[in-house]
C-alpha cells in the first residue's frame, strides 16, 4: 500500500478499502460470537463497527507493506461447541467474500472489463488508467478478497490458526504447538515472514499463494 504513495487517488482507495475490509470482518465476528453466547466482545465493546475496535496493529503493518493485512483476532469462546466456532470464524471470511463479490460485478457492470487473474500487486502499487469509480470497484473487490482468503490461513493470530487449535484434540502435542505459536507469538513472526519477505523468489510466498487461489474466483466473476 505504501508503495502507492506516488498515485494519491490509489494510496486512498486502498487505505479506506484495507479498513473497511478490515472493520466488517471483525464487526461480523464479534456479532456472530455475540449471538452464539460468547459475551466478551459486548464487554470489549467491539459490537460497533469502530476502526478502533477491529484495526490490529500487526495487520495493519502488513497491510501498509504487503497490501493486505488482518483484523484484531478473536479469541475462542471457552467451551464453545464446534458450530458456534466454525460460525464465528468463517463468519468474517464470508463478509469479506460477499462485499468483494459485489465490488467484482459491478467493476464488470460499469467498465465492461474483465479481469484475466488477480494479482496481490495491484494491492500494493493502486492500478492506473482507469476512471476513478473504475479503480475504486476493482481495488475495493480484490482488497476484500485477500483479506478474507489470508483470514483462513491456518496460522495464529489469523482466524484458519484460532479455529484449527480451537477444534484440535487437547493432546500434549497440540498444547506444546498452540504454546509455541500463540503464546510465544511465533505463529505471528511465521506470518510475517511469509507474507511480507520474498523467499526464493520476488514476491512473498503467501501472496503468490493467494493469488492462485482467488485468481479463478476474479475470472468467474468478472467474465476473465
Amino acid at each position: 500500500m505504501l508503495r502507492a504513495l506516488g498515485d494519491p487517488l490509489s494510496f486512498l482507495i486502498l487505505l479506506v478499502s484495507f479498513v473497511v475490509a478490515v472493520v466488517v470482518h471483525g464487526w461480523v465476528q464479534c456479532v456472530v460470537a455475540d449471538r452464539t453466547g460468547d459475551r466478551r466482545p459486548r464487554q470489549e465493546q467491539r459490537l460497533t463497527p469502530d476502526p478502533r475496535r477491529h484495526v490490529d496493529p500487526f495487520g495493519a503493518i502488513a497491510g501498509a507493506i504487503a497490501g493486505f493485512g488482518w483484523s484484531r483476532p478473536l479469541e475462542p469462546a471457552f467451551r464453545a461447541g464446534r458450530g458456534a466456532l466454525l460460525a464465528t470464524f468463517l463468519s468474517g471470511a464470508a463478509a469479506n467474500l460477499l462485499l468483494a463479490v459485489g465490488g467484482l460485478v459491478a467493476f464488470r457492470a460499469v467498465s465492461g472489463l474483465s479481469v484475466p487473474a488477480a494479482s496481490a500487486t495491484a494491492l500494493q502499487d493502486g492500478v492506473e488508467g482507469l476512471p476513478a469509480g473504475q479503480i475504486a470497484l476493482l481495488l475495493f473487490g480484490l482488497m476484500n478478497l485477500y483479506v478474507g482468503f489470508l483470514s483462513l490461513v491456518p496460522l495464529p493470530p489469523l482466524d484458519g490458526g484460532r479455529l484449527l487449535f480451537a477444534l484440535a484434540p487437547r493432546t500434549s502435542g497440540w498444547q506444546k504447538a498452540q504454546y509455541h505459536l500463540v503464546e510465544q507469538n511465533i505463529g505471528l513472526v511465521a506470518v510475517l515472514v511469509l507474507l511480507l519477505l520474498p523467499l526464493g523468489g520476488p514476491q512473498a510466498l503467501l501472496p503468490t499463494v493467494l493469488d492462485d487461489l482467488v485468481s479463478p474466483l476474479v475470472r468467474l466473476v468478472t467474465g476473465g
